[in-house]
């Protein structure tokens, strides 16, 4: 029996996390990195809104990666997302700082593919 811990498909707690997408067809690889280049600017838009208390515009970039995420092939980007989108709909300031960070941190260990 195969460990899931260990399991390709599961993001090691400080590796790379590749695209579940690409796994499945290499041929979505160039479409995956596009959505990659465009992480820095999605979370960016969260930060000012946060810095600026935009529940708002906090709550829509947070669904709009909670779809996304999950589209190409990154869940536990979606579930991090949506953590970030129920602080943003309570006004938690500072839920939503905690899970932006969060967010940023798996954001930051994304690749298109795991090699």
């Amino acid at each position: 029996m195969e460990d899931d811990a260990l399991s390709p498909q599961q993001p090691q707690p400080d590796g790379p996390i590749g695209s579940e997408l690409v796994r499945e067809d290499p041929s979505f690889s160039d479409l995956v990195q596009q959505f990659v280049n465009g992480l820095s600017d999605r979370l960016r838009i969260m930060e000012d809104a946060i810095r600026t208390a935009d529940f708002d515009s906090l709550r829509t970039a947070a669904h709009q990666l909670k779809g996304s995420g999950g589209g190409f092939g990154y869940p536990i980007l979606s579930e991090r997302a949506a953590t970030v989108e129920r602080h943003a709909r309570a006004e938690a300031i500072d839920g939503c700082k905690s899970a932006v960070d969060e967010l940023k941190g798996l954001c930051n260990r994304v690749v298109v593919d795991v090699p």
